[in-house]
């Protein structure tokens, strides 16, 4: 069975691809991506999608593509182990590292699938699914990815790469730490009772606040010249007040 899968549409929805002992690649991509880039799962179709600009997709596109590079670096070295699966369902087989010997691999990571007997060929149409080791992909990104330990069993809970509505499913991870077995569903992550605790925010709601493009909320962090994200779970997240407090002393610095 082969199947057209558009490049990066595949990181727009949740798929249903699970299999024992591996975690689909799109996840994994998504974690790297999302952690050491900045970039959600659900923007890569629109950054991939725009036309070259000299700006900030141009920028996006070629951060992602080294993340690209870094991963599949990692698979043909052995230190990560993929497989493949039928679209549709079948039986899983172990990808050889050979396989990822490609010169362009980013084009691999947009459909996360590859056409198993033309696997040189991205242009071919997919006819299984890729997955990775389960076990080695979490001691890796563990040591990659933050220092703080975490289960690729518990990926779900700590990051949602296709949650259009922006839930905080960090909140989890956090209030585990805290001991917290009942946790909330409000999209605050707090130690104190509901409502009371810092409000978090995610990257496109600090864009809409601050009206300023990724790479230059990103610049302006190097710059140390806006406030620095934290890192919950696999996301990275802003303070609300702080942003505020930003906004009023540009607001302030602009009328002096």
């Amino acid at each position: 069975m082969t199947e057209t899968i558009r490049p990066w549409s595949i990181y727009e929805a949740r798929l249903s691809a699970g299999s024992a002992g591996r975690i689909p690649l799109e996840m994994a991509f998504a974690m790297l991506v999302s952690d050491r880039v900045g970039v959600e799962a659900y923007e890569l179709l629109d950054i991939f999608s725009a036309p070259s600009d000299d700006g900030d997709n141009d920028i996006m596109r070629e951060l992602v593509r080294l993340e690209a590079e870094l991963m599949s670096e990692e698979i043909l070295n052995g230190n990560l182990s993929t497989f493949a699966r039928p679209i549709g369902g079948g039986g899983i087989i172990a990808l050889k590292p050979d396989i990822w010997e490609i010169d362009e691999p980013l084009d691999r990571f947009a459909v996360a699938a590859l056409n198993i007997e033309h696997w040189m060929d991205a242009q071919a149409q997919p006819t299984h699914r890729i997955f990775v080791g389960e076990e080695q992909f979490k001691k890796w990104a563990s040591d990659l990815l933050r220092p703080e330990s975490f289960g690729v069993e518990d990926v779900d809970q700590i990051f949602d790469p296709f949650g259009h509505d922006l839930k905080l499913s960090a909140q989890n991870a956090a209030m585990d730490q805290h001991g917290d077995s009942n946790p909330s569903s409000n999209q605050t992550i707090s130690s104190d009772p509901p409502g009371v605790g810092p409000k978090l925010l995610k990257l496109p709601a600090v864009k809409e606040m601050v009206s300023l493009s990724r790479s230059s909320i990103y610049g302006k962090i190097a710059e140390k010249t806006f406030p620095e994200q934290s890192k919950i779970g696999g996301g990275s997240f802003w303070l609300e007040s702080e942003i505020v407090q930003w906004i009023k002393e540009n607001a302030y610095k602009s009328r002096a």
